[in-house]
């Protein structure tokens, strides 16, 4: 399907370039597809990024979903798995890319409402896959039950995106291994 295609093809640019490095012309260059096709599907670059946002939110939830709802594995052990098994992701295109999610919020919370709302909206689900694994670790024993779930997974995943940026700013993967080493910590209280 050419919106698919459009939208893959954005992404894969507003990756690299940013929402404000990215023209429509270079998503449609990047599709090899006409400019007059993006306006048949998009209303608007900054409706594009929107359902970019929404396409990048609904891979990376289905994908943390199925690493965090493994249950032959303890739940701290998923945590753990699952934020390690980013880290090589993250670190592709040395290190340019970082998050999607964190780096649309960082250029665009300021400058359009409707993407700050989404990417909140996003950024929610992901804290609340995160304390639902903590939940389950609480009520197995591996963690205090006097521990706010949804305050940590507030605190982690927020670390995880300063680590992200870290990683962007520094050109290295440290700040995530840091990260990494300092999770079991945060969580054990």
């Amino acid at each position: 399907m050419k919106k698919e295609h459009l939208l893959d093809s954005g992404i894969d640019v507003m990756k690299g370039q940013g929402y404000n490095g990215t023209s429509v012309k270079d998503i449609v260059d990047a599709a090899g597809v006409p400019k007059g096709s993006f306006y048949n599907y998009f209303d608007s670059k900054e409706a594009f990024a929107i359902e970019a946002i929404e396409k990048m939110a609904a891979q990376s939830l289905e994908d943390g979903q199925r690493q965090l709802s493994n249950s032959a594995m303890a739940p701290l052990d998923r945590l753990h798995g699952f934020f390690a098994g980013n880290i090589d992701q993250c670190c592709d295109d040395k290190f340019k890319v970082g998050c999607f999610l964190g780096n649309m919020c960082q250029e665009m919370a300021d400058n359009s409402e409707q993407i700050r709302l989404k990417i909140k909206y996003v950024l929610r689900k992901h804290t609340q896959m995160i304390a639902a694994v903590l939940e389950e670790a609480k009520q197995q024993g591996e963690i205090s039950t006097s521990m706010d779930s949804n305050t940590v997974a507030e605190f982690v995943f927020n670390a995880w995106e300063g680590a992200l940026m870290r990683m962007k700013a520094s050109k290295c993967r440290e700040p995530l291994d840091a990260f990494l080493a300092m999770l079991p910590v945060i969580y054990k209280g």
